[in-house]
C-alpha cells in the first residue's frame, strides 16, 4: 500500500494484516494509546549498565494533529554546548534530587519546551541508548494534549513534528554503516520538515518504530540531500566527523 507523505511515496512496511490493524490504529488515539503501552509493556528492554556514563533520559512526546500521531522533536540551539543545531528529543542529565528517570524526562521537558508535568500520561521506556559524547539515555514515551502553549527555552530554536505514521513506512528511513564503542553500528537519518533526524534521536526513533511495526523497518542508502544537511551542521559543530 502506497500513501504520500511530504510529498513523495512511502511503502507501509507490513504483511496485508498487520498493515490493515497498524493503519487503522493510527486513526484512533485511545486504540493508539493502548497499543503503545501494552507493546511497551511486553517489550523486554535492554538496559545498558551506566558505569561511567553520565545518567540522563529524555521524553518521546506524542500528540495528534490534524487526526495524525507526531511526534514532537526541538531543533537545538546554537548556543548549547552538544549537539548544536541537532534535532532532538527534549530531555538531559539527571540531578541527584530527581525521583528517578521518568522524572527527569518530564522535568527535562518542562524546563525546555514548558510541558507541564501533569501533562504527560506515560505509556512506557523504550531501550537505553547511549549517545556519541557519553550520556546514557533513558527514553520515556507518552502523551501529550495538542493545542498546547509550548514554551521553548534557550537550549532550543524551535519545536518541529515527526508524522509517526512517516517513521513506521519503507523508504522513510536511511542508514550508514559505522563503529562505535568497538562494534559496527547503523547511524539512522530520517528527512522531515525542517531537517534531518540523526544520530541518537533517529536510533530511538528508529527502535519505537520497529517495536510498534513488530518487526525492524527496511532502510536505503543515504541520500545527498540527508548527507548535505548533516554534514554542513557538522562543519559549524566542530564535534563529529563528516559523512563521506
Amino acid at each position: 500500500m502506497v500513501k504520500p507523505v511530504h510529498g513523495r511515496a512511502f511503502v507501509v512496511s507490513w504483511p496485508p494484516m498487520q498493515e490493515s490493524r497498524i493503519v487503522g490504529i493510527l486513526r484512533d488515539e485511545q486504540a493508539l494509546r493502548d497499543y503503545i503501552r501494552s507493546t511497551l509493556a511486553a517489550h523486554r528492554r535492554r538496559i545498558i549498565p551506566r558505569e561511567d556514563l553520565r545518567e540522563s533520559a529524555v521524553l518521546v512526546p506524542l500528540c495528534w494533529q490534524g487526526g495524525e500521531p507526531q511526534v514532537v522533536v526541538t531543533k537545538r540551539s546554537m548556543d548549547v554546548e552538544h549537539h548544536k543545531g541537532e534535532i532532538s528529543f527534549p530531555g538531559g542529565r539527571a540531578e541527584p534530587t530527581d525521583r528517578g528517570l521518568v522524572y527527569t524526562a518530564l522535568r527535562e521537558a518542562e524546563e525546555e519546551i514548558g510541558l507541564c508535568q501533569s501533562d504527560v500520561e506515560v505509556l512506557g521506556l523504550l531501550d537505553d541508548h547511549i549517545s556519541i559524547v557519553g550520556y546514557h539515555i533513558t527514553p520515556v514515551v507518552g502523551t501529550i494534549p495538542y493545542p498546547y502553549e509550548f514554551r521553548i527555552n534557550s537550549e532550543s530554536e524551535s519545536l518541529l513534528m515527526v508524522p509517526l505514521r512517516q517513521a513506521l513506512m519503507e523508504d522513510s528511513w536511511m542508514a550508514e554503516r559505522s563503529f562505535f564503542r568497538g562494534r559496527g553500528i547503523n547511524i539512522y537519518f530520517l528527512e522531515i520538515d525542517g531537517g534531518v533526524v540523526w544520530g541518537a534521536t533517529a536510533r530511538m526513533l528508529k527502535h519505537f518504530a520497529d517495536l510498534l511495526a513488530g518487526h525492524p523497518i527496511p532502510f536505503g542508502a543515504v541520500s545527498d540531500s540527508a548527507r548535505t544537511w548533516v554534514n554542513n551542521l557538522i562543519d559549524t559543530q566542530g564535534e563529529y566527523k563528516k559523512f563521506r
